[in-house]
């Protein structure tokens, strides 16, 4: 089933659509009131994308557009996947709204701390810029994806601005002072505007909202490691409201900027809605007809560990499977664009793993998620290195239902890429400081 053939469903069925809707709504709102540590919390757009997941699912059923077994295979799996997630239970009752904690620590503006925030950041905005020449600017591109698809050694950058950028962005919390302007602080907020600016040219929707994850992140490590955040705190309270009227505003104005095509002249609002909607587009490319059994399902290692393989070479990238998002949108929507659904976990392991074994593979994401979440902060030591890790698993493995195969890209990202950086950090420090003795 292509999009326009589901929207004909929708609006044929638009009263079922919102009562679909509206149940979801409580029913995930039950699920995972106890889940969230808060309105802010980078876990909740991936729940809101399993509202209209639902939705998808069953408006495809009760429309007699997809099978039972198929139907089944959704509901068991999120049930498996629900049930990893509470596997590890919260450890911290955390919430803005809560008075702060007694402080065991003050935060730790060292030189170390500083000369990071600035290396990453060069490092992010030098990789940004070098894509920007070579590739062109990714807002007006058709699709994102191009920018990366033909190789030349812009995959290294990205992979290089993925991680500097929320280690710059982490750093830069660290050292800055929130509690009062100062003008010494002038260069590391024209560092974070340009970083913002990078993130709008990057046309990602969700993309902008890292730096206000990151800060969340970063506060919530020093809430569990007894790090006085009072200032921060008191800043996020005040301007909270401002933020989340910005960040709907910064959605539409990107969203009106890719929609120039004149079939996409609707209005931004909608089609915010709409994209919504398309956060279960896997759901009916796949399973009306049973087209998910046109995908090769003989390589489910390949498949899932397709960016590790590739990257050290271990197979040629030719002869790793394609993402099955971008088989299903060629199915439906042939183009030479390299676009796609995200492969969410149900159809992915249903594919690979079948009934029985996509249910196990449902479980294990969900106990991953959970393990980060809730456990590995408090296995973590109070540092920067250490917070920068905390943050980045827990930004990025959100996604591992939606895409467990783009997720496992970050993993390696951050096992063989961010690496190098670190240690060249390192050496860069040690060598400044030896410098600056021998000057003394």
């Amino acid at each position: 089933m292509n999009n326009y053939v589901f929207y004909e469903v929708i609006l044929n069925n638009i009263n079922l659509f919102i009562i679909l809707l509206l149940f979801s709504s409580v029913l995930h709102g039950v699920i995972f009131k106890n889940l969230l540590y808060g309105w802010l919390d980078p876990f909740l757009l991936p729940i809101i994308a399993n509202i209209f997941c639902f939705v998808v699912v069953y408006i495809l059923y009760l429309t007699s557009n997809t099978s039972f077994y198929t139907f089944l295979s959704y509901n068991l799996t999120q049930i498996s996947f629900f049930c990893g997630l509470f596997m590890f239970k919260k450890r911290i009752k955390f919430n803005f709204s809560r008075p702060v904690d007694s402080i065991s620590y003050s935060l730790n503006r060292s030189a170390y701390n500083i000369f990071a925030f600035y290396f990453f950041s060069i490092i992010y905005l030098g990789c940004q810029i070098t894509i920007y020449v070579f590739k062109g600017i990714p807002l007006l591109m058709e699709s994102r994806l191009s920018t990366f698809a033909d190789g030349g050694g812009t995959g290294i950058l990205g992979r290089i601005t993925d991680v500097s950028s929320i280690f710059a962005l982490y750093a830069f919390f660290c050292v800055i002072k929130i509690d009062k302007f100062r003008l010494s602080e002038i260069p590391k907020f024209l560092i974070l505007l340009l970083i913002f600016i990078t993130y709008f040219l990057s046309g990602g929707k969700s993309n902008f909202l890292a730096i206000f994850y990151v800060f969340w992140c970063f506060v919530f490590f020093s809430a569990i490691k007894k790090v006085d955040y009072s200032a921060y705190k008191r800043f996020i309270t005040t301007h909270l409201k401002k933020g989340i009227v910005f960040a709907f505003f910064f959605v539409l104005a990107i969203i009106s900027v890719q929609s120039r095509d004149i079939e996409d002249q609707l209005n931004p609002v909608l089609l915010l809605v709409l994209r919504f909607v398309h956060s279960g587009d896997i759901y009916w490319y796949a399973y009306p007809d049973n087209v998910y059994l046109q995908i090769d399902s003989s390589n489910g290692f390949k498949a899932l560990f397709n960016d590790g393989l590739g990257l050290l070479r271990v197979y040629p990238w030719e002869e790793l499977p394609t993402a099955i998002g971008i088989v299903f949108k060629d199915i439906h929507h042939p183009s030479d664009v390299p676009s796609g659904p995200n492969a969410r976990h149900n159809v992915f392991g249903l594919i690979y793993y079948g009934f029985y074994g996509s249910i196990l593979f449902s479980f294990v994401l969900g106990l991953v998620i959970s393990f980060i979440r809730n456990l590995l902060p408090f296995l973590l030591r109070n540092n920067l290195l250490n917070g920068f890790i905390f943050t980045y698993l827990f930004l990025k493995m959100t996604a591992l239902d939606s895409d467990p195969m783009l997720t496992l890209t970050y993993v390696n990202n951050l096992l063989f890429i961010f690496p190098i950086l670190f240690l060249t950090f390192l050496l860069l420090f040690e060598a400044s400081k030896f410098k600056f003795q021998n000057n003394a």
